[in-house]
């Protein structure tokens, strides 16, 4: 009797691991669609938002980020169906490069309107629900570049170190409510991640070379993602977030390989930012 009573609460544990509902947002392509699909072969209840209707079914969620009711009509859904939500990945967004002054003020407002504010729409929709079952994951996708950030580069790596910031704030706000947050901060990754330019018409413009160079190497990274070095797979970091979704005790912050450890250390090293223009001058 005891063997089989423990077997029982094995199985019963496993079981309920299994069933844990996990949200992910921009999950129709790249590290979100992989993420999705591998919770989903390990027993998860997944769902996943996206913009385009073409991809929208019962478990990927039509939603527009940029709308707050949107995204409650969609938290309501699987509320209603599952009764919570474990887990949440903000996984949704996109890099805008280019100098700052190429930059339209529609473009800059695009920028963190999808990686910063949509972000805080879809915490502030699910913590309700979090904070009533007395448990729940936020895990925000965030980036090296929070850290280490490149030269025109600087729109995204802002909207980036702004997440980050939120969620160090927001970590110690929930915490007594028994709700982790994670802030997760990979390299490159070999998807087809949207880079756009800034579209901003600069009179006498004297980045055209060196953005005419960023072009190039940008559709170079669209037509062989494979190649970027060093850079990780969806699936990668899709194995990654799995980890840290099984930890009992999940940290704040996570590098996702060791180059991107070594990219954010860099910082920590570097309290006047002289190593860092030292990088970069001629």
């Amino acid at each position: 009797m005891k063997i089989t009573a423990i077997i029982l609460l094995c199985f019963l544990s496993i079981h309920g691991e299994e069933k844990r509902v996990v949200l992910i947002t921009g999950a129709s392509k790249g590290v979100g669609l992989a993420t999705l699909e591998y919770l989903d072969q390990r027993g998860f209840i997944v769902y996943g938002t996206t913009r385009q209707a073409s991809f929208a079914n019962e478990k990927m969620l039509q939603v527009d980020l940029c709308d707050e009711n949107s995204i409650e009509r969609a938290v309501g859904k699987i509320l209603a169906k599952e009764g919570r939500i474990d887990v949440l990945i903000n996984n949704a967004g996109y890099a805008l490069v280019g100098p700052v002054e190429s930059f339209t003020q529609d473009e800059l407002k695009e920028q963190m309107e999808i990686n910063f504010y949509a972000p805080i729409r879809m915490i502030q929709a699910v913590l309700p629900a979090m904070r009533h079952q007395k448990s729940g994951h936020i895990i925000n996708i965030s980036s090296v570049n929070a850290y280490s950030t490149p030269p025109f580069g600087g729109l995204y790596a802002a909207s980036k170190a702004a997440l980050e910031s939120l969620s160090e704030s927001l970590s110690i706000e929930v915490k007594p409510l028994y709700i982790f947050v994670s802030l997760v901060e990979p390299g490159l990754i070999q998807t087809g991640f949207s880079l756009p330019m800034g579209t901003k018409e600069i009179p006498n413009n004297p980045y055209k070379e060196v953005m005419e160079k960023i072009q190039a190497e940008i559709e170079e990274r669209v037509a062989a993602p494979e190649k970027l070095t060093p850079s990780q797979s969806a699936v990668e970091i899709a194995e990654f977030l799995f980890s840290i979704i099984q930890d009992p005790h999940p940290k704040l912050r996570y590098q996702t390989s060791v180059d991107a450890q070594e990219e954010v250390s860099k910082k920590l090293r570097d309290l006047t930012g002289e190593i860092y223009l030292d990088t970069y001058r001629n």
